[in-house]
């Protein structure tokens, strides 16, 4: 395996790993921010007890998602120095503010909300939770903002520099908003609402299942319910819409993760198939006429698109911006004005750059049966997620959960399956991009750095041990504190405290007369 090779597999690792523990942190701020409204509401203490209780799991994931993900930034300049070269200007400010704007806040609130309980009005605490919430999904907007930009790339031009060709910035706002920022950040951040929907029913379907916490757990699992239905529900609309951006934007993707080699009018939707690569063909079990055209262009007679000429497409536009090179070499030459000179160099550096970029070649395609399957996968598992929670909230509003102890186990056995759909879904979207790491611009063999095989192997290496053991502690305190379980306060903790303050906790700063 060469560098390229174990570049992208250094990458693919210590993304899966920091994946696993975002999604929960993700929803699990709203769910609990939700809760603690609740509380507010009704001052049923249950809200306020499960709030706390599931921000300590909260607090868990958070830890290990950030020690998980600082590596990644440093990875753009160890393994992929001539990626970050390419997009650094363009980059690196959504980076910088995913930890300016985001992080910090995320951070401060959860340590008020963790400690701040009868130290703080209720007011504020709840304050406190919806900060966390809204600090989260800041930090997935500006990462889903860095990532858009490579899938759909807006608000830019290509310029040639002593170092090479790079992209610069020439309107923030249409980079930050490019074609696919929207609904990449709604599909992503709802399947956070659905793995904190599905995780908080497992674990009251737990205690509901050993009789503890009986009262809470119910109470909880309601709620959870309600929030759990919204967003699967919410996730077959987003995702619909997301496939719809994706055939008009990325269409070889759209081709890839169906299965599609030939062009097809009136295209059928696959449900299971047989890609064989090697040989340019699929041989589908199920199909459903005409349905892939109207999900991709709302159209049941619309073309689809194959892989096999949207290559030779990719083919012809990279001649055709290999022929406009010398056209504007001679324009250049011609050019009298700074600014016109400024202006087609400028269209130059563009040409030569997309020349290359969509130069590419069958061979040059990643895996199309796992970009298929990995999407499928995350489809199915998509539907079967808005099953059981519509089966769990039915339960729950009849109030007959505990007469289903099977389907309780069935919730609780499901807590992994929002993890997979989401990095399933992760697997698609970025392998599906292949071969390009920018698209249309950038192709993944030119961004990565000159360094030797054996060392990206030892760090490989380094990672997968480290990452495991991350892995294996937060298993043990994610099972170690739902097995303690929450704490219930009773009404002697709830009472408000004193005006007063207390001179064990006083300072010189803070003494009165009255205390002395």
């Amino acid at each position: 395996m060469d560098t390229l090779m174990l570049s992208r597999w250094q990458f693919g690792l210590t993304a899966f790993y920091h994946f696993i523990y975002v999604p929960l942190t993700i929803g699990l701020g709203f769910l609990i921010a939700l809760m603690k409204t609740r509380y507010l509401q009704t001052r049923n203490k249950h809200y306020d007890d499960l709030s706390m209780f599931f921000m300590k799991l909260f607090a868990i994931n958070f830890a290990l998602g950030v020690a998980t993900g600082l590596t990644m930034e440093f990875e753009f300049g160890t393994n992929w120095s001539e990626y970050s070269k390419f997009v650094g200007d363009i980059f690196g400010a959504p980076l910088a503010l995913e930890g300016l704007s985001a992080f910090f806040l995320e951070s401060t609130f959860m340590g008020l909300f963790l400690f701040g309980r009868n130290r703080v009005s209720d007011k504020v605490h709840t304050f406190s939770a919806w900060m966390v919430a809204i600090g989260g999904t800041l930090s997935a907007l500006w990462i889903l903002i860095a990532n858009s930009w490579q899938q759909t790339p807006a608000g830019y031009k290509i310029v040639e520099t002593p170092q090479g060709f790079k992209a610069e910035l020439t309107n923030f706002w249409e980079a930050v908003v490019n074609h696919s920022t929207v609904y990449r950040f709604l599909h992503t951040v709802d399947g956070a609402f659905i793995t904190a929907g599905i995780f908080a029913m497992g674990v009251l379907a737990f205690y509901l299942i050993k009789r503890r916490y009986v009262e809470m757990a119910k109470i909880g699992f309601k709620f959870a319910a309600t929030f759990t239905v919204i967003a699967t529900i919410a996730q077959v609309i987003i995702g619909d819409l997301h496939g719809y951006e994706v055939a008009h934007q990325q269409p070889l993707k759209l081709a890839m993760v169906e299965g599609k080699f030939e062009t097809e009018k009136c295209a059928s939707l696959d449900l299971f198939g047989i890609i064989d690569q090697e040989n340019k063909q699929s041989r589908m079990l199920l199909k459903i006429p005409c349905l892939l055209s109207f999900l991709s262009y709302h159209d049941f007679n619309a073309e689809v698109k194959g892989i096999n000429d949207l290559l030779k497409e990719y083919q012809d536009k990279s001649r055709e911006y290999a022929n406009l090179i010398p056209v504007l070499e001679q324009k250049l030459q011609q050019a009298q004005t700074p600014e016109e000179k400024q202006k087609i160099k400028d269209q130059l550096a563009e040409a030569k750059v997309k020349a290359h970029a969509f130069n590419i070649k069958y061979e040059d395609l990643p895996s199309i049966p796992l970009v298929f399957t990995t999407f499928h996968l995350m489809v199915y598992l998509g539907f079967y997620f808005v099953l059981i929670a519509l089966l769990a909230w039915w339960f729950a509003k009849k109030g007959t959960l505990e007469k289903h102890k099977g389907f309780l186990w069935l919730l609780v056995l499901s807590i992994p399956l929002p993890y997979m759909a989401n990095l399933l879904g992760w697997m698609s979207a970025e392998v599906g991009r292949q071969p390009w790491i920018v698209f249309g611009m950038l192709l993944t063999r030119d961004g990565v750095s000159f360094v030797p095989a054996t060392q990206v192997s030892l760090s490989i290496a380094v990672f997968t041990t480290i990452y495991t053991i991350f892995f294996i502690v937060f298993l043990y305190l994610m099972f170690k504190t739902i097995g303690k379980g929450p704490n219930i306060t009773t009404a002697k903790e709830e009472s408000v405290p004193p005006v007063n303050p207390n001179p064990a906790f006083t300072t010189n700063f803070s003494k009165s007369e009255e205390v002395k």
